[in-house]
């Protein structure tokens, strides 16, 4: 547990977010993908935050008119690797929280049906590590760390950057990937009182 990438003072994330963080918590952020999934782990103690890991969970693109088997193979690759995240976690981590981030119709059904499977996969994963978990939208994860987008039109990629760049500031580190920065929101959310 000493190889964690940043530890700040619990006061400073609770005052830049306007939040009021829960104490000697752990919890797991999940920004399910189609092809990129990120995974935060955040613990707090009495005095700081912890941004114990970050982890990148990769499947390959599928062709548009993929057949049952493409598909399957990147439920099978999603599943090794998440499994394999799970059995190195849990040797070394007790798990209070965990939040996944919902499913939502954006781009196509394909889209929708893998998020929506990859996401019950990881929660089947690891619902008896933890008792806490659930699923929580985007949106509603970042309202509730009070991310405002600099304009209403800002959508996809621009969306992202702010994303990455409000928690890059909220926490003092230089994350670039935004699946890793989405997951670290939908951790710091499970830790949010209230």
């Amino acid at each position: 547990m000493n190889n964690y990438i940043k530890k700040i003072n619990i006061g400073t994330i609770e005052s830049f977010f306007n939040i009021k963080l829960k104490k000697n918590q752990t919890s797991l952020g999940f920004d399910v993908a189609q092809y990129h999934t990120g995974i935060s782990m955040i613990r707090t103690t009495d005095k700081y935050l912890i941004l114990e890991l970050v982890k990148k969970i990769n499947t390959p693109k599928l062709p548009k008119k993929a057949n049952s088997k493409q598909v399957l193979n990147g439920f099978n690759i999603f599943i090794e690797q998440l499994d394999d995240f799970k059995n190195k976690i849990i040797q070394e981590y007790t798990t209070n929280i965990i939040r996944v981030e919902d499913c939502f119709f954006s781009q196509n059904v394909l889209t929708l049906k893998t998020l929506a499977r990859y996401s019950i996969l990881a929660y089947d994963r690891f619902r008896n590590f933890c008792k806490d978990i659930d699923f929580i939208l985007p949106n509603s994860a970042r309202s509730k760390l009070h991310f405002k987008k600099s304009k209403k039109s800002v959508k996809g990629i621009y969306l992202k950057k702010e994303i990455v760049e409000y928690i890059n500031t909220g926490l003092d580190i230089k994350i670039e990937d935004h699946d890793i920065a989405d997951s670290i929101v939908l951790a710091l959310v499970g830790l949010s009182e209230g």
